[in-house]
C-alpha cells in the first residue's frame, strides 16, 4: 500500500485551535515555533523536534506561541499508530522533516531513534481528581470538595490543561477505554459496563456522537484495519 504524502501545516501568532478530533492516526512534527496541546493525556509543550504520534479518533486542542508554529504531518500506518498519545523527540530536526517529505515510508526508523519526551506537570489534586474521574462515579462538585478547590477552577484549570471541562473529560476517557476493548472480543454489554457507561444503548449513543458510526461499525472498521496490516 502506498503510503500517502506528508503535508505541512502553518499558524498564526498565539493562534488557538479548539478542541477537535482526528479520524485517522496521524503523526506530527514541529519544525518552527511552538504550541501546546491540550487532551485527555494532559498538557505538552511543543517545541521544534517534538513528534506526537496520535491515535485514531484523537481529541485534541493547540493553543499556538508568540511566533506560530510549522508542523509537517503524515498518516500513520497500523503498526505504528498504537492506541496511545505517544510523543518523542527526535535528534535532528531538519533530517526529520526530511524523511516526512522524500521518505515516509522510513518513519518507523525516526520513532524507534526518537527519546520519550517529559510531560507537563500537573497540581498533585488534579493527578488524583484525573484517576477518580476515569475510574470512579462521585459526583464532580463531590470531587472538587474531596480536592479542597471550587468547581470553577476545576472547570478553569481542566479547560487550559486539558481541553475541556471534567463532565466532558469523564465522557471521552470512557469513551477511549470502550473503543480500545473493541477488539477484546468482548460483547457490547459487557463493554458498556467496563468502560462506565450505564448500559449498551449509552455506550452506543456516546460512542456514534463522538466517532460517528456506531460500536458495531466501529468494531468491524478496527478488523478491517487489523487485517489489512497483517
Amino acid at each position: 500500500m502506498r503510503t500517502p504524502p506528508s503535508y505541512e501545516t502553518r499558524h498564526g501568532a498565539c493562534d488557538l485551535l479548539h478542541t477537535h478530533r482526528h479520524d485517522g492516526a496521524y503523526a506530527a512534527l514541529v519544525v518552527d515555533g511552538s504550541h501546546i496541546e491540550v487532551s485527555p493525556d494532559g498538557p505538552i509543550e511543543c517545541v521544534p523536534g517534538t513528534l506526537l504520534l496520535h491515535p485514531r479518533w484523537h481529541t485534541h486542542g493547540n493553543r499556538f506561541g508568540r511566533h506560530g508554529a510549522r508542523v509537517v504531518n503524515i498518516a500513520l500506518a497500523t503498526g505504528l499508530a498504537g492506541d496511545g498519545l505517544h510523543v518523542l523527540r527526535v535528534a535532528n530536526v531538519k533530517e526529520a522533516q526530511a524523511m516526512f517529505v522524500r521518505a515516509p515510508h522510513r518513519l518507523g526508523e525516526l520513532i524507534a531513534a526518537g527519546m520519550p519526551a517529559e510531560r507537563l506537570a500537573l497540581p498533585a489534586w488534579q493527578t488524583t481528581f484525573l484517576h477518580e474521574l476515569e475510574h470512579g462515579d462521585l459526583d464532580i462538585s463531590v470531587l472538587a470538595r474531596y480536592a479542597g478547590v471550587s468547581l470553577a477552577h476545576v472547570s478553569r484549570s481542566f479547560r487550559k490543561s486539558h481541553g475541556m471541562p471534567p463532565q466532558l473529560l469523564r465522557r471521552e476517557l470512557r469513551c477511549r477505554r470502550a473503543l480500545r476493548l473493541l477488539d477484546s472480543g468482548r460483547g457490547l454489554a459487557d463493554i458498556a459496563a467496563l468502560s462506565g457507561f450505564a448500559d449498551q444503548a449509552h455506550l452506543s449513543r456516546t460512542l456514534r456522537a463522538a466517532t460517528g458510526a456506531t460500536p458495531s461499525q466501529l468494531r468491524r472498521q478496527v478488523k478491517s484495519v487489523q487485517d489489512a496490516g497483517r
